[in-house]
């Protein structure tokens, strides 16, 4: 695996993650789940298998670039977790939340050019 597709997976699945543990930690019914319930979801289990993944792969794609490079790209996870979290959180993204994301999500395509 090259390094660039590690960090894109490990991008991805940390925000899959995001949306996971965010779905685990939803209250049922007016409450929250407490300590002995969050560990039995299944999504709180799904946002720890796949923050380990992603962590992995991280540590992949770190390993053979440029620190100064790969962390920036990491923000690419906020247009992700905007559109996860309305498709399976049906969660609203306001325009002026669109806005700041894009203008972040410029920043990192510019950075993305200088590889």
């Amino acid at each position: 695996m090259t390094p660039t597709a590690a960090l894109w997976i490990s991008i991805v699945l940390g925000a899959c993650a995001q949306v996971f543990l965010k779905r685990g930690v939803s209250p049922k019914g007016g409450t929250p789940p407490s300590g002995l319930a969050l560990l039995r979801s299944g999504w709180v289990l799904a946002w720890g298998v796949s923050f380990v993944i992603a962590t992995g792969l991280w540590l992949v794609g770190l390993s053979r670039m440029e620190i100064s490079y790969a962390f920036p790209l990491l923000s690419m996870g906020y247009p992700i977790v905007a559109v996860l979290s309305m498709l399976f959180l049906k969660e609203r993204v306001t325009p002026a939340r669109w806005i700041a994301i894009l203008i972040i999500t410029a920043g990192v395509a510019i950075i993305w050019r200088t590889a």
